[in-house]
């Protein structure tokens, strides 16, 4: 009988550095993941550390942040949040999350997510955040997303390739300041 988790695991995000050069090759290259990404293919280490050194520097005007999730008690990061799609008139951001395998189903994930919704609101003044999931493929992820507070607005028929064939893709948002 797994154990019934009260709360949620401590973590903290930070940037990216040329140390976790190993870890992101790991979960790059991480073919379970490809699916339910954008680029499903291989990154090699120089590719990646050359991505780590041109981390965007400034959100507002690259309109993307990638931050690492570290948790208390392991030794390597657990994943990745990252904000794209900004939109300085609408102040929303599309979030995604990609999770070491070992990490998954720990509450890592909605932790991360905690987490991020305080930086966006306190820190980068925006208003709600939003996600594209699998509707089909990614029932862990999209239950996450539900778990802490975000909403189905849409199903996008047809919009992504798994495979050989094209799934549909939940919109999951959330309003992170109060009326907004």
């Amino acid at each position: 009988m797994s154990e019934l988790r009260t709360s949620l695991p401590d973590i903290k995000l930070r940037a990216l550095e040329p140390e976790d050069l190993d870890w992101l090759y790991e979960l790059e290259n991480d073919r379970s993941l490809w699916d339910v990404g954008s680029a499903p293919m291989h990154y090699s280490r120089f590719a990646l550390r050359q991505y780590i050194a041109a981390q965007p520097q400034d959100f507002f005007r690259d309109g993307e942040l990638r931050l690492v999730v570290e948790a208390d008690g392991q030794e390597n990061p657990v994943g990745l949040v990252d904000l794209t799609n900004y939109s300085a008139l609408d102040r929303r951001a599309e979030v995604g999350i990609a999770l070491s395998a070992a990490c998954r189903g720990c509450g890592y994930g909605r932790s991360a997510l905690k987490s991020l919704e305080v930086y966006a609101r306190r820190y980068l003044h925006l208003r709600m955040l939003y996600a594209l999931v699998s509707a089909q493929y990614n029932e862990r992820c999209r239950k996450t997303f539900l778990s802490v507070g975000y909403t189905l607005t849409a199903t996008l028929k047809d919009w992504h390739r798994w495979g050989d064939k094209y799934e549909d893709i939940d919109l999951l948002q959330k309003n992170i300041v109060k009326n907004a």
